[in-house]
């Protein structure tokens, strides 16, 4: 045999033969135990990268294993099909973006087969498809009837490079998720996702996911950002309605000496300003909203100007001073603070520049109430020029204080969130089209079940400015379903976000007319095991949780999270740590290393250089380095032929390993075997791939004078081990090794605790005082590991028939004595 092997020769023949036999068929009949793994399905960007690769190996690593375990495994994927880049792609290269989408799946599709991902193709999903569309639609419209979407004007972050409104959480840091550019605010007619009202049960639930990295759990923590704290009433001088001004710190209320609006507030269009003002409140807050949300939130300087309206401090009458200021924003809050200049530094730095009072209304213990502030004084104290309060403690005044307002009816003990409801308008082309039409009399109506999916337009003149839909008459003019009167469908799609909260359901019914099947829904949910990456935990994650819950509250499933278990898979960056992109010039495409080394090289390499969540900086070594030892695999083929021909697979008993070598193989085999298992169950899969390099090993040095079987059942046990990391090489082998069967269709060996045992002793077992049998266990052996191996014992087993164990007596090194009822 040589001494290394053409990955060529039989890389497509196993993956045909895979396919013909349905290896990889979720078979959803109830008959065994359910598995759920899956990764964060790709968007259609048109080629697989190094990332995916990785990516996409855990998962697969895990779902042939689990298969092997006997689970009923749902290992889909599919594609996030919609979205702005494919339409900006398909502009730049003068094609239709269905065109650009279906291609790139063609191309992706391909390249992950080659990767023999062990998908159930017959679950795919793409999102851009009529099927995916009409399901998406049909939930939009349950949700609008339970008034969880509805429409409403507000400035809204807008990225002028792609011409669209983002939600706050893609426009994190004043820049545009997609294109990097700068994001600014403008007022605009937009469709939310009521996610507020679900806030306290998205924080509250984090502590339900065990399974999680604390690392995400907390960023969401922070996104929701919960605070406890006031909601208190202003009166605007010749405005009805009241501000409402949300604060922490009521404790703090006789100190505020102005009132500060962000520039997008709209109180401002109500106010009554002087005509002295007018100018410069205009130029102010447009230039200010011209800015990027980034630029505002990061710059020093404190800018305002002054409206000439105020309004009345409800807990002492004073009339306050309105500003508007540029570091007040409308996301998070009411969009308007008391300003406190004593106890905030930024109200402070204001208040300084632009000469308004400064009032103390809390003392440090033992300082001077008369001494001028260098800055703001933000520490514990008591109460001064607080009226009555005077001399109460300042956390004692927050709830005195919020029970005067309340009194007054002019305030209440609230809490206040930065999460915002969430923005799903997009005005652009390429995505699912919101499923509404806006009549004059009867107002927005939804589009009638029997008339979805509203499918695109075909035939669209793409400028690369805004969405092209608007312009569409045959599109946009049509009846109300509800009068018959002419009507407007809406102009905008939908969030892609919204594509991908929710696709995880569809795998478990593709083809159904409903979004999804329930209860095979309830039974396959939630995710076992969910891969991707951290980037995601304040869009995709968020939103994913946040829809579940929606879809239980409708009576749609039966539970409450969506991903039981969440690993976040660590970057593949170039050789220097830098991000591998087209810019750069540093990437490594996938299939340049597969040509040369072969598929199963890659998935090693990826899966050995380091722990799943941490960076991988590519080393054009490492995959020679995995094929070198894969040639040790396959050699091994050759060095155990004459053991492979006369002995079956089984792993003999400890009966039939008589000697000190057979014996320390035996242990490592099983060794290996429960490394290997709870490794990948880990996603430890680099220290699992040691293990079978350490079993390699073992097997090589393997005495030629000892007894032949051990050696050719562990080898064929490697192969089992290894099939999930590299399939390709394993399949192969065992087609020269095996019993004639697939390797995919083997059973997962089984660990075997007694394999482990060098230095025993024999200890009696006893039920109710009666001697049943002796046992072989580990010196070190701890009672509840005799207790369990005595247990185990199908004589003791059989004599307890079912009955409750009362006590256990153990004399160590002697005896172990079951008592039960």
């Amino acid at each position: 045999m040589e001494n290394s092997y053409d990955h060529h020769q039989f890389e497509a023949k196993w993956r045909e033969r895979w396919e013909s036999d349905s290896c990889f068929r979720w078979r959803n009949d109830g008959t065994k135990p359910k598995y759920y793994v899956l990764e964060m399905f790709p968007y259609t960007s048109g080629k697989l990268h190094m990332g995916h690769v990785r990516n996409y190996t855990m998962g697969d690593i895990i779902a042939r294993l689990q298969r092997a375990r006997g689970f009923d495994v749902l290992y889909p994927t599919g594609w996030d099909a919609f979205g702005l880049p494919a339409e900006n792609a398909a502009i730049a290269r003068k094609i239709h973006p269905r065109k650009f989408t279906g291609d790139a799946i063609v191309s992706m599709k391909t390249a992950m087969q080659r990767l023999g991902l062990s998908y159930d193709w017959s679950c795919e999903v793409n999102t851009s498809e009529p099927e995916y569309t009409r399901a998406q639609q049909l939930m939009f419209v349950e949700f609008f009837k339970k008034n969880l979407v509805y429409r409403a004007s507000s400035f809204v972050n807008w990225c002028e490079s792609c011409q669209t409104v983002l939600a706050n959480e893609q426009a994190s840091g004043g820049t545009c998720w997609r294109c990097e550019g700068h994001v600014n605010k403008r007022r605009v007619s937009q469709w939310f996702m009521n996610i507020r009202s679900y806030a306290d049960e998205l924080l509250e639930s984090l502590d339900q996911l065990p399974g999680w990295p604390d690392s995400v759990k907390n960023i969401q923590r922070a996104w929701i950002g919960r605070s406890e704290g006031a909601e208190i009433l202003f009166q605007v001088e010749g405005v009805s309605a009241p501000l409402k001004v949300f604060t922490t710190r009521p404790d703090t209320l006789f100190g505020s000496t102005f009132v500060a609006l962000a520039p997008e507030h709209d109180l401002i269009d109500r106010m009554q300003l002087p005509s002295s003002k007018k100018a410069a409140v205009g130029a102010f807050r447009s230039e200010t909203l011209l800015q990027a949300v980034k630029d505002r939130a990061q710059q020093e300087e404190k800018r305002g100007v002054f409206t000439g309206c105020y309004t009345i401090n409800p807990i002492n009458g004073d009339r306050v001073p309105i500003w508007i200021v540029n570091y007040v924003m409308m996301d998070y809050g009411t969009g308007a603070i008391m300003a406190v200049p004593a106890h905030d530094q930024r109200d402070f730095e204001f208040a300084k520049q632009y000469d308004i009072p400064i009032r103390t209304v809390i003392l440090k213990e033992g300082s001077d109430p008369n001494a001028q502030l260098a800055e703001a004084y933000t520490g514990d104290g008591v109460l001064v020029n607080s009226g009555s309060f005077d001399g109460t403690p300042n956390r004692e005044a927050i709830a005195a204080i919020t029970a005067a307002l309340a009194e007054k009816q002019r305030g209440k003990a609230t809490r206040e969130y930065r999460l915002q409801n969430w923005s799903i308008s997009r005005q652009r082309y390429w995505g699912n089209p919101i499923p509404m039409i806006q009549c004059d009399a009867c107002g927005p109506v939804p589009v009638p079940e029997d008339q979805l999916p509203v499918l695109l337009p075909e035939e669209v003149e793409f400028t690369g400015r805004g969405s092209p839909l608007g312009q569409i008459p045959s599109y946009i003019q049509t009846t109300c379903p509800t009068c018959g009167g002419p009507a407007e469908r809406d102009p905008d799609t939908m969030d892609t976000f919204m594509d991908s909260s929710w696709y995880f359901l569809r795998y478990t019914a593709s083809r159904c007319e409903s979004p999804f099947d329930r209860a095979v829904v309830n039974r396959m949910l939630p995710v076992d095991v969910y891969i991707g990456g951290l980037e995601h935990a304040t869009l995709h994650l968020l939103y994913s949780r946040f829809i579940i819950k929606v879809l239980r509250d409708l009576g749609m499933l039966d539970f409450d999270e969506p991903f039981a278990r969440l690993y976040n898979q660590g970057m593949v960056n170039d050789t220097e740590g830098r991000k591998q992109s087209k810019s750069a010039g540093n990437v490594v495409e996938p299939s340049r290393v597969t040509d040369k080394y072969g598929t199963d090289a890659l998935r090693l390499y990826m899966m050995f250089a380091t722990a799943h969540n941490a960076p991988l900086n590519w080393n054009d070594d490492g995959p020679r380095e995995s094929r070198t030892y894969l040639n040790r695999l396959w050699r091994l083929q050759d060095r155990l032929r004459e053991p492979l021909s006369e002995h079956n697979a089984t792993m003999p008993s400890v009966e039939f390993c008589p000697g000190k070598a057979e014996k320390e193989l035996r242990k490592t085999v099983h060794e290996t075997i429960r490394k290997v298992t709870d490794d990948v169950e880990r996603l430890q899969f680099n220290t699992a791939v040691a293990a079978l390099m350490t079993l390699t090993n073992a097997i090589y040095v393997y005495p030629e004078d000892a007894h032949a079987q051990p050696v050719a059942a562990a080898y064929r046990v490697l192969i089992r081990l290894a099939g999930p990391f590299v399939p390709y090489i394993c399949e192969e082998i065992w087609s020269n090794i095996g019993d004639g069967s697939l390797l995919v269709a083997r059973p997962w060996p089984e660990f075997d605790p007694t394999a482990l045992i060098v230095a025993t002793k024999e200890i009696a077992v006893q039920l109710n005082g009666k001697f049943i049998l002796t046992i072989e266990v580990a010196d070190a052996a701890t009672e509840k590991e005799v207790l369990e191996h005595a247990l185990a014992q199908p004589r003791v087993d059989r004599r307890i028939d079912g009955r409750a164990v009362k006590k256990v007596v153990h004399v160590p090194g002697r005896l172990v004595n079951v008592i039960v009822a």
